[in-house]
């Protein structure tokens, strides 16, 4: 399974007829999520006009929320949620933050205003395919350690974390055929290996 979100969070500000336009991308996976997430883009940007936001949740794209937050309806936070649903992201949430600059733009004007911010915002922050990855613990002999750890230098496998005590542990990540993976690792060792199978979560991969 995989999905297309960004890949990180980014600042980005555009100045438009003197009003301050500033994007910011997170990484969401719950709705609950957003009130936290916009009060870090209000502590990051303190007496603004306006916290606008677009964001996506879930794999289905289905939980869809967005908010004007006091500008004329559907010019802020509809245009931020477009360009997430136009790019086919998931679990992201766009604020775009606004202080008013003395010149009013109105309704056209606003919604290429905060669609530009967010576009620009979204390709700052750049679009990564998220697939799911499994994770893994492999506990060796301190002997095996030199060939094992060459053997995981390879594209598809991550090292987590390597920790020492009667036995080498080795967290890794990895996108690969999972029995596969398992099968090479334990011919390597001559059987001489323990792989424990742990949680799988979504990464992105160069």
């Amino acid at each position: 399974m995989e999905y297309l979100s960004l890949a990180k969070f980014i600042e980005h500000e555009v100045v438009i007829q003197k009003s301050r336009f500033i994007g910011l991308t997170y990484l969401v996976t719950e709705e609950e999520e957003l009130s936290r997430y916009l009060e870090d883009a209000r502590e990051r940007y303190p007496n603004a006009t306006h916290y606008c936001y677009g964001a996506v949740i879930g794999l289905d794209g289905l939980l869809q929320r967005f908010s004007d937050d006091g500008e004329p309806g559907g010019t802020a936070g509809m245009p931020i949620l477009q360009v997430l649903m136009q790019k086919e992201l998931r679990n992201v949430l766009v604020v775009v933050v606004r202080y008013f600059g003395g010149v009013k733009l109105g309704a056209g004007g606003l919604v290429r205003a905060y669609r530009r911010t967010a576009t620009e915002a979204v390709n700052q922050a750049g679009v990564v395919k998220m697939v799911l990855s499994s994770r893994a613990l492999v506990s060796i002999d301190y002997s095996l350690l030199g060939s094992v750890e060459h053997f995981l230098h390879q594209p598809g496998i991550m090292i987590q974390e390597i920790s020492y005590g009667g036995k080498v542990n080795i967290h890794l990540l990895t996108n690969q055929n999972w029995d596969e993976l398992k099968g090479r690792l334990t011919d390597l060792c001559s059987g001489n290996v323990e792989i424990e199978k742990l949680d799988s979560i979504y990464h992105y991969w160069d």
